[in-house]
């Protein structure tokens, strides 16, 4: 198997397992926010920002630095020196994650809305355990084998969904009859309590298969000493480890300062409150659904580039990032036209809330070609930490959260308050624009350090082609059973379903001169050369 070919299905357990986990998130979502409502939702959304934020502080790009290091160490056969940046990581981030959780319990009423600092401190725990998972995950990941992390991915959101939803018809039962915003409160004090049991689980997974399969990963031949002291080796953590924490951490604050900027302007009254919940709540889990193929392809595109990257072999550089582009647009383009399409069912099938439900479905609309600029910006960001330029996904994230953060504040400045309901659409929008800018500046910086030039053609205006016919046959079926059922369940199914032979009938067609693109898609080499044969 080549290694594009392996990546690539590397990246196919990742993404499984990443559209498994968002669509029970997405699927518990529904009953929860039923449970809790809007507001409820807006409580734990703002809880939960900012225990993103600390979590990005302190730990969150912890799998891909430790991944990037190990693997470059396991490269050049330094199998001892991998184990030690493996057990200096577990130490630094103990002492981080360990502060952090608790800078955030006791920062918790000046960070928060009164009302959302219960579960902001439910999830205080949540952020030292993520940080052990995320070592244990990068280690894992560093050794070319993703089926571990996506095990336990799965198992902590499985766990999440339940917990959530348990705990927070316990902790709503005694204010049922109390005020409604007290309610609201603690139900998302008990989606928070979820999160935490879901990545406990995801821990004790990840230790016992470290204990059962760690040092079994790779065969340990002919191993090359080092010399580097532990205080050396955690300086060389650090110096990796701290651009690219700050760099994902910058990227990922656009949902944080969107939250900040939003209350700012519009306000923070309870139906702006219920508006920012539909946003973070219901529109933005849906959108990383299919954003998790990018995620998972950045993730297991990094050992392999790493390692190329240490041993000079540029050209086969090259290759692994074009093949990962290629498969991660075959699929991201069509995800973005099929939820444009059937935003209205969709949203209504899971998220039925009347008063919303028009709205979320818009904000879907409007916000769908985020995916398309967000899974790449993504995946353009993990190229180029796996390279070795930290600092260049930093500075592009800087520069585009600034542009950013002017266009939504003058945006919603300028919004009549008559019109204050559009503010939901400007901030998909701005959140758009903010991913297209860091796709153009990674896209350039790949350009000026590898000499890597985007097939544009195959990678995205034939999947545009064909994405477009397939909006249109999804639109023509889901209509005409619509009209014969007055269903919306099965007629979405059929159509999705519909959606995904059209478009892979049109691109195996269009691609038929390039099968090997296609090819690295598992499956699809099986496919081809059945039709093609004929």
């Amino acid at each position: 198997m080549n290694k594009s070919k392996a990546i690539v299905k590397q990246a196919t357990f990742l993404a499984v397992a990443g559209i498994v986990v968002r669509i029970i998130g997405v699927l518990y979502r529904s009953p929860l926010t039923h449970m809790i409502g809007a507001e409820g939702n807006g409580y734990y959304s703002t809880a939960y920002n900012i225990y993103a934020l600390v979590l990005m502080l302190s730990s969150y790009s912890i799998p891909t630095a430790i991944s990037k290091l190990i693997s470059e160490k396991l490269a050049l056969n330094q199998y001892d020196y991998a184990d030690k940046i493996f057990h200096c990581a577990v130490i630094y981030i103990t002492v981080i994650s360990g502060v952090a959780a608790l800078l955030a319990f006791i920062l918790a009423p000046l960070i928060v809305t009164k009302n959302a600092v219960f579960a902001l401190r439910i999830l205080c725990p949540t952020i030292f355990l993520s940080g052990l998972v995320g070592v244990l995950r990068g280690y894992f990941q560093a050794h070319s084998t993703t089926v571990y992390t996506s095990i336990s991915q799965i198992l902590e959101q499985i766990f999440n969904a339940v917990v959530s939803i348990l705990a927070a018809w316990i902790f709503i039962q005694p204010y049922l009859n109390a005020d409604p915003t007290l309610r609201a409160s603690q139900g998302a004090g008990g989606s928070a309590l979820g999160t935490g049991a879901g990545v406990l689980i995801a821990l004790l997974f990840m230790v016992v298969m470290y204990i059962l399969k760690g040092r079994h990963l790779v065969d340990r031949i002919d191993p090359d000493p080092y010399t580097e002291t532990n205080r050396q080796i955690v300086q060389s953590i650090l110096a990796i480890v701290t651009p690219i924490i700050i760099s994902t951490c910058v990227y990922n604050l656009v949902a944080t300062f969107d939250m900040y900027v939003f209350y700012g302007v519009v306000g923070d009254s309870v139906r702006n409150i219920k508006l920012f919940g539909v946003y973070s709540g219901e529109f933005t889990p849906l959108m990383n659904v299919p954003v998790a193929l990018a995620s998972a392809m950045s993730t297991a595109t990094i050992p392999a580039i790493s390692g190329s990257y240490a041993l000079e072999n540029f050209r086969e550089v090259k290759e692994n990032i074009n093949s990962s582009i290629s498969v991660t647009m075959l699929v991201l383009i069509p995800s973005a036209f099929g939820l444009a399409t059937l935003s209205y069912p969709i949203m209504g099938l899971l998220f039925p809330q009347p008063e919303t439900l028009a709205m979320a479905s818009m904000v879907l609309k409007i916000g769908a070609p985020g995916v398309i600029v967000y899974g790449l910006s993504t995946l353009t960001n993990g190229i180029l930490q796996a390279i070795g330029e930290v600092k260049v996904p930093l500075h592009n994230a800087v520069v585009s959260l600034i542009t950013h953060l002017v266009i939504l504040f003058v945006a919603l400045l300028l919004l009549p308050k008559s019109l204050k309901d559009l503010s939901l659409y400007v901030l998909a929008m701005a959140s758009t624009a903010y991913a297209l800018q860091m796709c153009i500046m990674n896209q350039r910086a790949l350009r000026r350090i590898v000499r890597y030039k985007m097939t544009w053609r195959r990678t995205f205006i034939l999947p545009i082609l064909a994405s477009t016919i397939m909006s249109i046959v999804v639109y023509v079926v889901y209509r005409g059973l619509f009209a014969i059922t007055h269903m919306v369940f099965i007629p979405l199914v059929v159509s999705v379903v519909a959606g995904i032979v059209v478009y892979f009938a049109i691109v195996i067609y269009l691609y038929k001169d390039h099968l090997e693109e296609l090819n690295n898609i598992p499956m699809m080499d099986k496919i081809t050369r059945r039709i093609f044969s004929n």
